[in-house]
């Protein structure tokens, strides 16, 4: 494994523990919806700025399965309803065109 795809893999980890301290934080401010989704957007969009499009890929899953997980359900229930599938396009979409389309993007 060549030397920047393992700096990229550190990233994309360090990214998903900043989502998930996220999830902590707003599961206990007890925020809304909207928050949440806001946040894991910007956070997950934000991050793939600086990752290759597999893991910005990953990266919005995982921001996906904590919205649904978390804010939508509780205690981790993932969904699969119109809603949760329209949030997770949001997420990927969003996150694929960071990565491409970021100053020196790496597919």
């Amino acid at each position: 494994m060549e030397l920047l795809e393992k700096v990229t893999a550190v990233r994309a980890g360090a990214a998903a523990a900043m989502l998930l301290v996220a999830t902590a934080v707003l599961t206990v401010a007890g925020v809304g919806f909207s928050a949440w989704l806001i946040t894991m957007v910007a956070m997950s969009t934000g991050a793939a700025l600086m990752l290759t499009v597999p893991y910005a890929l990953l990266l919005a899953l995982t921001g996906w399965g904590l919205v649904t997980g978390f804010a939508v359900n509780t205690g981790g229930q993932l969904t699969f309803a119109a809603s949760d599938l329209r949030h997770l396009a949001l997420l990927l979409v969003l996150g694929v065109v960071a990565s491409l389309y970021s100053p020196g993007s790496r597919v």
